[in-house]
């Protein structure tokens, strides 16, 4: 078999992990996983944690979908003054990841394996919602990307190794106060507003006093998830840290 055959077959298998990989695998699933690109002997040398450690980094240096590019985005943000979120249900749509300080920022991620079908409402539902924008896109969608995405989009151009910012995100003006309270909980109107319905809140604070007040609760909402994956950072393998930071449970009970 030639040499790009063989990689080729190689990379189809480390895919078919990624898909199949969860965080809460047992080891009979971790070493069935493993077993088509690891041989039998040392996978039986490897221990629960072990498992999970080389899982992930055979995700990490072979595989090029969305867990990997959440990772980048996260060693990017964790030592920053601010609060950040992965996976915020915005409309129709759920944003990649967040970072909330004296901005709202999103980022959507486009990876090479994925399509760009849901980019143009994905996009229309950000702008709804949140002050500054971003896609993340590998590199082989990017002329498309720019095609579907507004102006005042961020670009981040990536690559397996490396990440490039083809332009910087423009503020958006165009927030819409029903929206930001739609994506608040009763409790968080409650907290924020003295009250809970949408209407009666629209008509007693202007535009910009509610997206001060839905930045405020956000923060709120992730910040002890978020907290927790920064805390444990050194304890969680890359392609987990979304799981953490859903499930704030401690590494060790996972992985021994």
């Amino acid at each position: 078999m030639r040499t790009s055959e063989r990689k080729i077959i190689e990379l189809k298998m480390i895919r078919d992990i990624a898909k199949t990989y969860n965080t809460l695998d047992y080891v009979p699933q971790l070493r069935t996983l493993l077993s088509s690109v690891i041989s039998e002997k040392k996978i039986k040398k490897l221990s629960k944690r072990g498992l999970h450690k080389e899982i992930n980094r055979l995700l990490l240096e072979s595989y090029e979908g969305e867990q990997v590019l959440k990772y980048r985005l996260f060693q990017e943000f964790k030592k920053k003054d601010l609060v950040a979120a992965y996976e915020m249900k915005v409309r129709n749509s759920r944003v990649d990841f967040l970072t909330v300080n004296g901005h709202t920022t999103s980022y959507e991620i486009k990876s090479s394996l994925d399509n760009l079908y849901k980019l143009a409402k994905q996009s229309s539902d950000y702008l709804s919602a949140f002050e500054l924008n971003n896609i993340v896109v590998h590199e082989k969608h990017l002329a498309k990307c720019l095609e579907i995405i507004p102006k005042n989009f961020g670009v981040i151009a990536v690559t397996k190794d490396s990440h490039q910012v083809i332009r910087k995100p423009i503020f958006n003006r165009g927030f819409d106060a029903r929206t930001q309270i739609s994506l608040l909980s009763k409790k968080e109107l409650l907290k924020g507003f003295n009250m809970n319905v949408p209407d009666t809140i629209l008509e007693a604070f202007d535009a910009s006093q509610i997206n001060m007040i839905f930045k405020n609760l956000l923060k709120i909402r992730y910040a002890k998830r978020w907290g927790f994956i920064k805390q444990h950072a050194n304890s969680i393998f890359p392609i987990d840290i979304q799981f953490f930071f859903t499930k704030n449970v401690c590494p060790e009970i996972i992985y021994s």
